[in-house]
C-alpha cells in the first residue's frame, strides 16, 4: 500500500521527498510499478546484480516482492531511478526502536561506502538512501554519520507517517475495530 501511496505522489508532483535540511527532493514521475526485479540476488551487498543499465528504467517504482517463498531483500522494499541517473533506495520499516533503527541506517552506510568502491556502480549512478521510520516518535533521533548525509535520509514520526498519508488514517480505522473484538470477546467470556 505505502508504494502505491508513493507511486500517486511523485506522479501528482513529479518529485519524491521534499527538499529539507540540505536534501532536495527527487525528480520521478511514476509512471509504472513494477514487482519483477530486484537490486539484489540475495541478502547482502555482494549479491548487487551488475547489469542495472539492460533494465532499469526512469520513471518506473520498483516495488521488491518478499514473503510468500520470496526472500526478504537487502537494503530496500522500494527502489526508482530519477531523471538524473540516482539509484533512490526506500526502506520503510515499521520498527519504532531508535538503536533499530540506527542499526538499518548503519547497513545503508556500509552500502554507500561499498558502492562508492565499485568504480562501474559509482560511475554509472548515484546512489542515495532514504529510510521512512513512521513509528519513532517526537523526541527519538536517528541521525547519519556526517560522511553519509550527502547520500542517505532519515524520515521519521510524523514527518514519515506525513508521507504515507492515508495509510495512517487506515492504520487507525481498522485497529478500532480490533478493539471492539476484543472488548466483544471480554463480554462473551
Amino acid at each position: 500500500a505505502y508504494a502505491w501511496v508513493l507511486a500517486v505522489e511523485s506522479s501528482v508532483r513529479g518529485r519524491l521527498f521534499a527538499s529539507q535540511k540540505g536534501h532536495r527532493s527527487f525528480d520521478f514521475k511514476c509512471s509504472a510499478i513494477d514487482t519483477d526485479h530486484r537490486l539484489f540476488e540475495d541478502k547482502d551487498e555482494k549479491s548487487l546484480k551488475m547489469n542495472l543499465k539492460d533494465w532499469l528504467q526512469r520513471d518506473t517504482l520498483y516495488l521488491v516482492k518478499e514473503g510468500n517463498g520470496f526472500d526478504t531483500h537487502y537494503l530496500c522494499d522500494i527502489f526508482f531511478l530519477t531523471k538524473n541517473r540516482e539509484i533512490v533506495l526506500v526502506d520503510v520499516t515499521g520498527l519504532d526502536n531508535v538503536d533499530k533503527v540506527t542499526k538499518k541506517v548503519n547497513n545503508h552506510v556500509g552500502f554507500m561506502s561499498d558502492i562508492a568502491g565499485n568504480e562501474t556502480m559509482a560511475q554509472e549512478f548515484e546512489w542515495r538512501s532514504v529510510v521512512l521510520a513512521p513509528g519513532l516518535k517526537g523526541k527519538d533521533t536517528v541521525e547519519v554519520p556526517k560522511e553519509a548525509r550527502k547520500s542517505i535520509r532519515v524520515i521519521q514520526g510524523r514527518a514519515a507517517r506525513g508521507y504515507l498519508r492515508g495509510l495512517q488514517q487506515m492504520y487507525r480505522y481498522t485497529r478500532q475495530f480490533e478493539d471492539e473484538e476484543d472488548e466483544e470477546g471480554k463480554e462473551d467470556g
